[in-house]
């Protein structure tokens, strides 16, 4: 009985984690740019560097995640439903970090994998060429002509 009582909560506590991002499972891909402080120079980088591609992020159905040790907010260029405010929380960034480094891009795709993740900067050259090689995408691009 202690153990599946153990074991219940151990599914309850992943749930938990997870449910922020489990939403968008086949309907977006996810950024999450993932930084233990909100100076860190690659991080502001990294914003900076996927500002100005606002319409292949929309094209691409990204959403942005900047994830902070206690609070995140998505920017949606899409449907325009950015969270220009800051949740408090500290799952996704427990989820997510990396304790080896400061700074993490992460792409996750339409199915919840995760299909990219790197300690530096991320050129949106590179994440769009990562995307359009994927299978999903190329049907994506296939049905749309």
């Amino acid at each position: 009985m202690r153990i599946l009582l153990i074991v219940a909560l151990i599914l309850m506590t992943s749930k938990l984690t997870g449910q922020n991002l489990d939403s968008h499972k086949w309907e977006n891909r996810l950024i999450l740019i993932i930084s233990k402080t909100q100076e860190s120079e690659v991080y502001k980088s990294q914003i900076e560097e996927f500002e100005t591609s606002y319409k292949g992020f929309a094209e691409r159905r990204l959403i942005i995640y900047l994830i902070l040790p206690n609070q995140y907010k998505s920017v949606d260029y899409q449907n325009d439903k950015s969270d220009n405010n800051w949740t408090t929380s500290s799952k996704l960034f427990k989820r997510y970090a990396d304790d080896q480094s400061d700074f993490k891009v992460i792409l996750i795709g339409l199915d919840g994998s995760i299909k990219l993740q790197q300690n530096d900067l991320l050129t949106t050259d590179k994440l769009f060429e990562t995307i359009d090689a994927m299978p999903m995408r190329r049907s994506e691009i296939k049905n749309r002509k």
